[in-house]
């Protein structure tokens, strides 16, 4: 299977990762907690405008420490999880203190049990009072949200070193505002779409000074989304054209926007790597015709190899993504990696390819702070509703019972040695 292949090996030996590797999982609190009822996916999903409702999700917010005893019991000592905006200000300046105490709560909880925690400031979801404003298309909502981060910061810096501002910016602006299928969930507008990413950069690079004033020795990066882009057909000039197009769009113009920022915004890179995308030119109406289309066809001289939800594995991908991106010269975070299947054979083989990528990355001297698996326990996985299962543990959702699947144990061998047993590449 082309996802998993190796080019010719040699034998097996033990990979030691650098002391302090950080191994966890990662969540994100409207997929998770549960009754979120004051953000905007929340208001279009009782509106119906959306085709599932995450009602209670996986009953998080009040099974936390339950939850965390099983992180901890698989050998796990970082979690990567966020703080819901909307519960925090439900109001336009209005702050909850009884939720700023629960997120205090949860931290420390992880803490209790020796794992760090690694948070995410903002991931997809706004409270509704500022999408009905407008949301990230305004110029303002820089302001609103470093607001919102002071007040979190303020409370929890003591608490926390490692920081996301910001989940998958280039993912929130195409679904939000290109295919128009999240929240606000408006006509495709790409001058908006522009926009709402320039906001979202200044708003990180306006959040980074903060983070570090109320903690110095704070690590804050984002969390960026880095498909694998490559062209179908190597020969074509319109295929190597498109994908490279495609790979700008994707991987590139964001980082062309914040360093546009005066000064270092950027303590490490977050890399969400789940597919590769292999890109042919086709023409269609409208400027989308730029980006070309992917191609799924079995012509690359093996089999290819899709999780449930369509996408591409390939492991190698990771290495590659690594490498592309430590040359902004800062440490990197994979701060997502897994798959959505019900093949938990399958589920095993993906994770250890992809531990395996991230292996042969670090000996090829690229700096990585941790690996997080998507996700804990299977959740409310957007649009996809229940039933894309990416879980270190699976969830009956009727009864909230948690059963440990068998990918969770050999995950658990890597993270308490610190260590992969691979065969190497010669």
């Amino acid at each position: 299977m082309t996802g998993f292949s190796r080019s010719s090996q040699t034998a097996s030996e033990l990979f030691a990762f650098p002391e302090g590797f950080l191994w966890g999982a990662a969540t994100a609190s409207h997929q998770v907690e549960g009754g979120n009822r004051g953000n905007d996916w929340w208001q279009m999903e009782q509106d119906g405008r959306l085709p599932h409702e995450s009602g209670e999700a996986c009953r998080h917010y009040e099974l936390y420490s339950s939850d965390f005893d099983l992180a901890k019991s698989m050998g796990h000592n970082a979690h990567r999880f966020s703080i819901e905006w909307s519960r925090i200000e439900p109001r336009q300046g209005e702050w909850n203190e009884a939720e700023l105490e629960h997120y205090v709560a949860v931290i420390d909880a992880l803490r209790y049990r020796g794992i760090e925690p690694v948070v995410t400031l903002h991931h997809f979801t706004n409270p509704a009072w500022f999408s009905q404003r407008g949301g990230w298309a305004r110029k303002d909502s820089v302001d609103f949200f470093v607001r919102y981060v002071q007040v979190v910061a303020t409370r929890l810096a003591s608490r926390v070193r490692f920081w996301v501002t910001i989940n998958e910016p280039t993912v929130y602006v195409k679904r939000a505002y290109i295919t128009g299928d999240w929240p606000p969930c408006e006509p495709r507008s790409w001058g908006r779409a522009i926009r709402v990413l320039r906001n979202m950069c200044r708003a990180h690079a306006a959040a980074y000074p903060v983070l570090h004033r109320l903690r110095p020795d704070a690590m804050v990066g984002l969390a960026h989304s880095a498909p694998y882009i490559t062209a179908c057909n190597p020969s074509s000039a319109a295929d190597r054209v498109t994908a490279r197009l495609r790979d700008f769009a994707l991987n590139d113009a964001l980082f062309m926007l914040l360093g546009r920022r005066s000064g270092v915004v950027l303590d490490f890179i977050g890399l969400n790597f789940y597919a590769r995308q292999v890109v042919c030119w086709r023409p269609k109406a409208g400027a989308a015709m730029l980006l070309g289309s992917e191609c799924r066809d079995d012509h690359h001289g093996e089999p290819r190899a899709f999780t449930s939800l369509g996408w591409e594995i390939y492991a190698p991908g990771l290495r590659k993504v690594l490498r592309r991106f430590a040359r902004h010269g800062v440490p990197l975070m994979v701060t997502e990696n897994g798959i959505a299947t019900s093949d938990e054979q399958l589920r095993t083989r993906y994770l250890m390819a992809h531990l395996e990528s991230v292996a042969e990355a670090v000996r090829d001297g690229v700096t990585v702070l941790g690996y997080f698996y998507w996700t804990l326990m299977d959740n409310f996985e957007w649009t996809e509703g229940r039933n894309a299962r990416f879980g270190l543990v699976e969830v009956d959702f009727l009864t909230q019972q948690r059963t440990v699947r068998p990918v969770a144990r050999a995950y658990q061998v890597v993270c308490q040695s610190n260590s992969i047993e691979w065969t190497s590449p010669r």
